[in-house]
């Protein structure tokens, strides 16, 4: 007898959460909490699973399991393996999460939905008083997630493009797809002390999704900004200008983007805090009170 065969799925679960809390730097009870009560098996499909660890320097290669306690682990699951599209690595996923600082009764606009998994973590963490308006591009998973996610009604799920669609009012953004700039109604649409987290894509290689996910809260009408983690996304082909990757490719690579402090949609002329100065926005050194100030003259 194997030891997951043991533990109970329910017993597989808190440890799980226990896990990623401890890889994530969790500090939320309610995040921890759900994590901890989401059945992440119910939105992958039928059994067989394929798993596969999420860090490695080679192609991933993935196992196949029958056991759902075997989902319970820090590790990518395949939705689609020939196009190596996955339910992302819990911490890292967990860790994005965070960065939202989401409240009971919060508004979540979630990009990039896939099947629903986190959708259903984000769900949990702000309760039934909360809304979370979940996106995906791709239509059967659209279908998936919306059918995953029926227990949930303070979720809906749409099959839409977010680069061409107004999300409404909303205190958090995650974006589970890489970008080269952030669509102006995310900021338009973001509350007072929102959070957007959102991975740039710094990958020079087109083949590459690598992105350094940025943490943008709203503060008195500027965006302050800082780096949270380096990951692994797919790309949202609305959202990716040939023009302004080679302005975070630069950046990336010098340690630039860890000078990041806030995010601008002022115009401004080019200086030296200006870390990445792209036509529709510019990552900056500056402090945001200090850039948006109007007597700074940054």
């Amino acid at each position: 007898m194997s030891a997951a065969s043991r533990f109970t799925i329910e017993e597989c679960r808190r440890f799980y959460a226990e896990e990623v809390r401890a890889l994530a730097a969790l500090e939320s009870p309610a995040l921890i909490r759900a994590f901890a009560q989401v059945p992440r098996e119910r939105f992958l499909g039928p059994a067989p699973w394929f798993v596969a660890p999420g860090f490695s320097l080679g192609p991933t290669r993935y196992r196949s399991t029958q056991d759902a306690r075997d989902l319970y682990h820090d590790l990518l699951v395949a939705l689609h393996p020939a196009q190596f599209l996955n339910n992302g690595q819990p911490s890292m996923v967990a860790r994005l999460i965070a960065a939202l600082d989401l409240r009971a009764g919060g508004r979540v606009l979630h990009v990039g939905c896939g099947a629903g998994y986190f959708t259903a973590i984000l769900a949990e963490t702000v309760g039934e008083q909360g809304a979370v308006l979940a996106l995906e591009i791709e239509s059967d998973l659209a279908a998936k997630a919306a059918a995953n996610l029926r227990a949930y009604p303070q979720v809906t799920v749409l099959n839409r493009d977010a680069a061409h669609f107004d999300p409404g009012d909303c205190d958090a953004i995650l974006v589970n797809a890489s970008v080269t700039h952030p669509y102006p109604a995310w900021l338009n649409r973001l509350s007072e002390g929102g959070v957007l987290v959102l991975p740039l894509a710094v990958a020079r290689s087109t083949a590459a999704n690598d992105a350094l996910a940025m943490r943008i809260e709203r503060q008195d009408g500027s965006f302050a900004a800082e780096a949270v983690s380096i990951l692994t996304l797919y790309p949202c082909a609305g959202l990716r200008d040939a023009g302004e990757q080679l302005l975070l490719n630069p950046a990336f690579e010098n340690h630039d983007l860890l000078r990041v402090r806030s995010l601008r949609v002022d115009p401004h002329p080019r200086t030296e805090t200006c870390v990445v100065h792209a036509p529709s926005y510019c990552l900056s050194a500056l402090d945001s009170s200090t850039a948006f100030s109007p007597q700074s003259g940054a």
